[in-house]
Formats: structure tokens, C-alpha cells, sequence
């Protein structure tokens, strides 16, 4: 099940930090990215009826509802409310992106959507194996379908509208930003720090 600390490891050197935001937004792409495919892997073996797994394959279709109900949540704000309008805000230097900006955030209200529906067929669906064939059926369109949205988006935004970013936003912008997205996860920083201080008194 992946966790918010493994989601905000923040010190480790092949992890960007908030002082790179944007390649701190890549690399979230790249736990999304982690997700679909946990999700896509789970609807392989529910429909292959494999008993056995339902325990880890449950694990880890909460693990991945979970992920897009808090740290994936928070990325679409880093978009939407601090890197789109800086964006927005240079005009005709970033003119290339502002179409592609619209179409982003059309996806990710669809986006949205496809979390709710998941997130209500999870609740209902059955963990002991006695899923209906129409009820994994549905599942994996749904998961088809949300990733068959997510890989162009992704692919959109981290070759076209983040390079685009990175031209046109000067740094105290950029900066700005880390800040911005650091502040959006102070309840989650908080509760890691907790953890960590916690683990570390057991080991005294």
C-alpha cells in the first residue's frame, strides 16, 4: 500500500524537493503513474479469480483510492490554483500552453468523476471473491478508462507544459510555487514529522 511518507520522502536525492517544484510535480506523475498500474494489475487478478491475492489485491485498490483522495488531490491544486494562473498571467509568452491549460482542467473534473464512480464500486464491491462478473466488468472500464485519461495528460503536461513553465516563470515565481505546494501538504508534513519522532523514541 503506498503511504504518504513514501509519497513525501523529501530527502532523498532522486526525489525532487519543494525547492523544485516542477520536478517535484513530475515526480508525482510518477507515483499516479504507480497507481494506475496497481489498479490496472488488481483488475487482472479479480477477474482471473484468484482467491488467494484478494487480501493484497484489496490492499492495494485501497492503497491506490487513498492516494487520489489526499496526495492526488493536493497535485491537481498545485495546478489549478498556483502553476495554471502564474501561467495565465504571462499572456502571449506562454500562449502555447493556455489552450492545453483548458483541456487539462476539463480532464481533470472527468478525472474526478471516474474517482467517484471507482471509489463507490470499491465500497460495494464484495472481498471475498464473490464479485458478480458485471461488478469486475465494470471495474476494469472504469480503470481503462481512467487511465487511458491520465498517460496523455501526463505526457502533455510533463514534455509541454512544465518546460513551458520553466522558460517563462522566473524564478521568484518558481519559488513561490515550492512554497505554495509545501503549505498544501503542512497537515500532512506535520503528521509525517509525528511519525518519524515517534519511531524514532521507540528505538531509544
Amino acid at each position: 500500500m503506498t503511504t504518504i511518507s513514501s509519497v513525501l520522502t523529501i530527502n532523498q536525492p532522486h526525489i525532487p524537493d519543494f525547492t523544485n517544484p516542477l520536478g517535484l510535480l513530475v515526480h508525482c506523475h510518477e507515483r499516479i503513474e504507480a497507481q494506475l498500474s496497481a489498479l490496472e494489475r488488481a483488475g487482472e487478478i479479480l477477474r482471473a479469480g484468484d482467491t488467494q491475492s484478494l487480501p493484497r489485491v484489496f490492499a492495494a485498490i485501497d492503497g491506490a483510492c487513498a492516494h487520489f483522495a489526499i496526495p492526488g488531490v493536493k497535485h491537481t491544486e498545485d495546478e489549478e490554483v498556483s502553476l495554471f494562473p502564474r501561467l495565465r498571467e504571462r499572456g502571449g509568452t506562454a500562449r502555447d500552453a493556455l489552450a492545453a491549460m483548458t483541456e487539462l482542467e476539463s480532464q481533470h473534473r472527468r478525472g474526478e468523476q471516474l474517482h467517484a464512480e471507482i471509489d463507490e464500486l470499491v465500497g460495494i464491491l464484495p472481498r471475498d471473491g464473490s464479485a458478480e462478473a458485471k461488478e469486475l466488468d465494470r471495474f476494469n472500464e472504469l480503470v481503462a478508462e481512467l487511465t487511458t485519461l491520465y498517460r496523455p495528460h501526463i505526457l502533455l503536461e510533463n514534455n509541454f507544459v512544465f518546460p513551458i513553465a520553466s522558460e517563462v516563470l522566473p524564478a521568484s515565481e518558481i519559488q513561490a510555487l515550492g512554497e505554495e505546494m509545501r503549505a498544501r501538504r503542512k497537515d500532512i508534513l506535520q503528521k509525517l514529522e509525528a511519525s518519524r519522532s515517534a519511531q524514532a523514541g521507540r528505538m531509544v
